[in-house]
């Protein structure tokens, strides 16, 4: 297969739009304080998440499914998960972390999503606006997480 081709007008183009979403994204990130509360955001689902995806490796595991390096999260198992693990998370925390939609925005995996793939300003500002609730319910599963007994019945 022959590489793409491209006239020197539209790399030219291109390059031109390249330079527009840098300077977009240095934007949106110039203020630390910003920076750190995004850091922070994202360091914190990602510790949900990974807790979480031990939790779903063993629960594929055991229902005789094959198990990767890639678990994909979504709503779809994530009660079903917790529950076999023993956990009792009410689901609308759990749809507020992992699920696709909220009434109340976008979910926290949805933010961090964003976050990660195209930061805007939008979403910024919504974390930002959002900051309480959405550390909230992380805090709120990972205490969950972290308190539960170690009783076998």
């Amino acid at each position: 297969m022959s590489a793409p081709k491209i006239t020197e007008q539209e790399k030219k183009a291109l390059r031109n739009n390249a330079k527009t979403e840098l300077e977009r994204l240095e934007a949106c990130l110039a203020d630390q304080r910003t920076v750190q509360l995004l850091d922070e955001f994202k360091n914190k689902f990602n510790i949900c998440e990974s807790v979480y995806k031990v939790i779903l490796a063993e629960h594929q595991k055991r229902k005789g499914k094959q198990v990767t390096s890639f678990l994909n999260v979504d709503m779809t198992q994530v009660p079903h998960a917790l529950n076999f693990a023993g956990y009792s998370f009410e689901r609308t925390l759990l749809n507020e972390l992992f699920g696709a939609s909220s009434p109340r925005g976008k979910t926290v995996k949805k933010l961090r999503d964003e976050t990660t793939h195209g930061i805007n300003e939008k979403v910024v500002k919504e974390i930002i606006a959002r900051k309480d609730e959405l550390f909230g319910y992380m805090d709120e599963f990972l205490t969950g997480i972290r308190s539960f007994e170690n009783k076998v019945a």
